[in-house]
């Protein structure tokens, strides 16, 4: 495709130059114009094809803004966006590699942790391809509990606090009445989780154990099966999350979250092979009659929600947009449809639905989730910080699971993928791409995919992320600006600079130890220009002794080697034993910011 300009030709026609004035104006809106002091050599728009994978639960996103940012943010002459919907587990692994052919940016709706993070920015330690990494928030959605109700269990014998108001499913006023199933906080947190030994007892495993007035009806006493994610998910992150704020004590955000196998791992369920997966590892290794947990033993939402479709008398969770593709939205001509998504309780306690409309439920219902104004805790200053504890569950206001999800962007991708003609274009298209993504334009677009725009607060915080991105951002440069003037075209108006506070987000990339000297060398990457204080200290004994203190006064980003030298104690020490564990504080003050201080460990040796 031949892309001579950022920006479409036009003709000189004078009844086309209000539309070229309004055009321009959108893309200066949306962030496309050029900036002064970039490193890109290239203009907006006019980078190459990317490839991104990560979360399922941002595809439909994704596909919201990929023709638009081609077709209108560039003008009809942009490259494309391909988004490989693998989950956020396969998403974080994507961001660890750098071939060729691996994503340009990653997708995940579980926030890094600290190590993810610093595995993602050291990148492999040999080839010196370490980079910084921003988490963007690019929109907010809904998770849907999900239900397909016992074939034949008589739903007319829940008590009504268990039922979702009856409602017709159109305008027939003698059409048959929809009714679905729902579950206070309590419930649900103890059906999940079934066979747990910690937190407290789960008594719920057969319907009629959760609803005793389903007794009644002998098809009812059938158990109630918890269709999970195979994968790691960042879905599962916000759904245990939520259950986690309804029983802090059963370990979902700790032992069900946190262990070898991340948040495959379910109460009262073995993970392994050689069970329903087969040679495959998976969760819920036994059959569904012994742990009354399943899987469809393949990644992403769809196959949990075609899961469940096929398992009668089960549970599960998935964004709305992927349920509503697979028909979980009841068709009015199907009122006796007993699979569908439900309500849940938000931090009032109140009965929400997972869409703004509250007949949402429904096939010919309005789109687009209900968390227009959630309650975000634990949100950073900026991209580079930390945002594991950023959270949308059990808010009081509106929807009860409600969740972000992120772009994982490097900071320079000239760092980590080397520089090159076709690294520059892929990380133009990056910076081209998000930009749009977090414009008011792109977040406009995402209530027709069942999700919301994000609040103006995050969104603000995103839009200086994306906007610090650039090329080579140590070597200097300027971008070079699509001609302005001449046919009819009026100049573009630079919209004014995005004020981003300084950075104190650092990462150690290398460690290198000599055991002829017994010193140590410590790499950090910087974003930028500061004081870093290392103080080193050891155990000697019962005695804690300092190993010694290094200060660096760094001039700008970039990567620095701090070298630790052994004190006499120290010293002494190494020569006792041969090696010395040391304990390292790390502060890094930027300048005009705030100080952020890490932990690390290396083992100092002596011939």
């Amino acid at each position: 495709m031949s892309r001579s300009s950022s920006f479409p030709r036009w003709g000189v026609s004078v009844a086309l130059a209000g539309s070229v004035a309004l055009l321009l104006a959108m893309l200066a809106t949306l962030g496309l114009a050029p900036r002064a002091g970039a490193a890109f050599t290239i203009s907006q728009c006019q980078g190459s094809d990317v490839l991104g994978r990560g979360a399922s639960f941002a595809q439909g996103a994704h596909g919201a803004w990929e023709v638009p940012f081609r077709n209108i943010a560039c003008g009809g002459s942009g490259p494309d966006i391909q988004y490989d919907p693998a989950g956020s587990g396969a998403g974080i692994n994507g961001m660890k590699e750098r071939t060729p052919t691996s994503p340009r940016f990653g997708g995940t709706d579980d926030p890094l942790n600290a190590t993810q993070k610093n595995e993602i920015q050291v990148g492999t330690p040999a080839e010196g391809d370490e980079g910084l990494i921003h988490q963007v928030p690019i929109a907010v959605g809904a998770v849907a509990p999900l239900v397909n109700f016992p074939n034949n269990c008589d739903v007319s014998l829940l008590p009504e606090a268990a039922r979702t108001p009856e409602q017709n499913l159109d305008s027939d006023a003698n059409q048959d009445k929809v009714v679905r199933v729902r579950f206070t906080k309590a419930q649900y947190e103890a059906i999940w989780a079934q066979g747990a030994t910690t937190g407290g007892t789960a008594p719920y495993v057969n319907w009629d154990d959760v609803f005793p007035a389903l007794e009644a009806d002998a098809d009812c006493g059938v158990p109630v099966i918890r269709v999970v994610r195979f994968d790691n998910s960042g879905t599962t992150f916000a759904f245990k999350d939520y259950l986690g704020k309804i029983n802090g004590g059963r370990g979902w955000t700790t032992t069900f979250q946190e262990g070898t196998n991340g948040n495959r791992e379910w109460p009262g369920a073995e993970f392994g092979s050689g069970g329903q997966c087969g040679g495959t590892a998976g969760p819920g290794k036994a059959e569904d009659s012994a742990d009354h947990l399943t899987s469809a033993c393949a990644n992403n939402a769809e196959n949990l929600t075609q899961k469940l479709i096929e398992t009668d008398g089960s549970i599960g969770y998935a964004d709305i947009a992927t349920a509503r593709g697979k028909g979980l939205a009841i068709e009015p001509e199907k009122g006796d449809n007993d699979t569908y998504w439900t309500q849940i309780q938000n931090g009032n306690d109140a009965f929400t639905e997972p869409t703004q409309d509250p007949n949402g439920f429904r096939s010919d219902g309005s789109t687009g989730a209900n968390c227009a104004n959630t309650e975000f805790s634990g949100i950073p200053a900026t991209t580079l910080d930390d945002w594991s504890k950023a959270s949308g569950t059990n808010s009081k206001v509106g929807y009860g699971i409600c969740t972000m999800t992120y772009a994982m962007l490097f900071d320079d991708n000239a760092d980590a993928f080397g520089v090159s003609a076709l690294e520059e274009e892929r990380a133009r298209t990056v910076k081209d791409y998000f930009t749009f993504v977090v414009s008011s334009e792109g977040q406009n677009l995402l209530t027709a995919k069942d999700y919301v725009g994000l609040p103006s607060a995050i969104r603000t915080i995103s839009q200086a992320g994306v906007a610090a991105i650039d090329w080579q951002k140590g070597e200097g440069g300027s971008e070079n600006p699509p001609p302005t003037g001449g046919d009819n075209k009026p100049p573009v108006t630079n919209p004014p600079p995005v004020v981003v506070p300084p950075s104190n987000s650092f990462a150690v990339t290398k460690k290198a130890i000599s055991s002829k000297t017994g010193k140590a060398t410590i790499s950090l990457k910087l974003p930028g220009a500061g004081k870093v204080v290392m103080v080193g200290k050891a155990k000697a004994g019962k005695k804690t002794i300092k190993v010694g203190q290094v200060t660096l006064n760094a001039a700008k980003a970039g990567t620095y080697n701090l070298t630790l030298t052994p004190s006499g104690a120290a010293k002494k020490q190494l020569k006792k034993t041969g090696s010395l564990k040391v304990n390292l504080q790390i502060t890094f003050t930027p300048t005009g910011g705030s100080a952020k201080t890490a932990k690390a460990a290396v083992t100092l040796k002596l011939k």
